[in-house]
């Protein structure tokens, strides 16, 4: 626009209505500004919580596949450990014997 138009407006409507024009038109321009951003940050947040998921996923399955094989040793131990006992029995009843 240019000032004589401007002027033009302020003389037949009046300073207020031109005011008010003016202030619609930033509010609008805010708005819009406003959004992009806010769209831009909601897709940043997205991509990050996505990232996010797919890591704790990741270590949810490690965690998983880790107590799996502690608990595949303690069978072993209580197995190993069962088996001695038992051998230890029988040594000491051999001992006991042999006196």
């Amino acid at each position: 626009m240019e000032v004589e138009t401007i002027v033009q407006l302020i003389e037949r409507i009046g300073v207020p209505i031109v005011v008010l024009g003016f202030c619609g038109w930033y509010i609008k321009f805010l708005q819009i500004g406003f959004r992009e951003s806010t769209e831009k940050s909601q897709d940043a947040f997205s991509k990050e919580r996505e990232e996010w998921l797919l890591n704790e996923r990741q270590a949810d399955e490690r965690l998983v596949e880790l107590m799996k094989a502690s608990s595949e040793a303690l069978i072993e131990m209580k197995t190993a450990l069962a088996e001695q006992t038992v051998v230890m029995r029988e040594l000491l009843g051999r001992l006991d014997r042999k006196r």
